[in-house]
């Protein structure tokens, strides 16, 4: 791809605004330009990979490292022993007695045990380990991108709970992190593969409700805490 995605996107307004005989809309002004560029790679370099459709060689068996063994990171410790080809072999988190408890989750489930990371910067150790092929971090938002970019340039594939990133920066930094390594970042956004959704998706790529032309949706999760 010789152009870069700034002048790509550019291109593609341009060219919905054709495709839909609006020519004004076609314009590229003043307030579309500062859209384009706060979505467009900050660096503005040449794209020469493209994560789309590449697959990265399979393994028989997958050795995790969970990066957070809070509320969700625990929890996962469980989930993640039922899979057939899958193994736990580290957890990292601040606080000793957390990974401690995660350890017991482990045993509980017949898993062998984990070796272990503690520490505000243990997940570095973690991600350098020859022992992992993937990192999992249910983290605080903040630790999601640091995590997933460190891992990623340590020869490990990623997932993170959401958001990726908190900044458009941090997640262009997650995507071409991920490219110039040709290592998978999934962020695991659960709800758009419940049966509702999935559900939906397949009856809009069957023609079920005609030509779409405009969607929109709407996500109410309260995160109060009381």
């Amino acid at each position: 791809m010789k152009s870069n995605r700034r002048k790509f996107l550019r291109n593609l307004t341009i060219g919905a605004g054709t495709v839909t005989a609006l020519p004004a809309l076609a314009r590229v002004n003043n307030r579309e330009e500062e859209i384009i560029n706060s979505i467009a790679s900050p660096a503005n370099e040449k794209q020469n990979f493209n994560m789309c459709g590449y697959a990265a060689p399979k393994m028989d068996v997958v050795r995790i490292g969970i990066v957070g063994l809070g509320m969700r990171g625990s929890d996962a410790v469980e989930r993640l022993s039922y899979i057939d080809g899958v193994e736990i072999t580290a957890l990292c988190d601040k606080y000793p007695d957390r990974v401690t408890k995660a350890q017991a989750a482990l045993g509980k489930m017949g898993r062998s045990k984990a070796k272990e990371y503690n520490g505000e910067e243990g997940y570095k150790a973690l991600c350098e380990s020859n022992n992992v092929d993937l990192v999992y971090t249910p983290t605080p938002w903040h630790l999601h991108t640091p995590v997933a970019v460190y891992a990623m340039n340590h020869s490990k594939h990623a997932a993170t709970e959401v958001n990726v990133g908190e900044t458009v920066d941090q997640c262009w930094q997650v995507v071409e992190t991920s490219e110039k390594t040709k290592k998978h970042c999934m962020m695991l956004e659960n709800c758009c593969y419940d049966f509702f959704e999935l559900l939906t998706l397949n009856m809009v790529r069957n023609g079920l409700f005609g030509e779409l032309i405009h969607a929109e949706g709407a996500y109410i999760h309260n995160l109060t805490m009381d």
